[in-house]
């Protein structure tokens, strides 16, 4: 493995966490309000609070 493909590895390692990252915060936000709020839809909550994460 040559210098630039582990530097590539790395990287695509670190998007896929940070992406996991994102997922794990919008999911935990949707159950919150889903706490706060026991009519909302928790899949509904969750693509909204992901789509914020994905706007910062």
């Amino acid at each position: 493995m040559t210098s630039d493909e582990f530097e590539n590895k790395k990287k695509d390692t670190k998007n896929a966490l940070d992406e996991a990252g994102d997922k794990l915060k919008a999911g935990a936000k949707a159950v919150g309000d889903k706490l706060d709020d026991t009519d909302k839809d928790t899949g509904t909550e969750y693509k909204k609070e992901k789509l914020k994460e994905d706007l910062k």
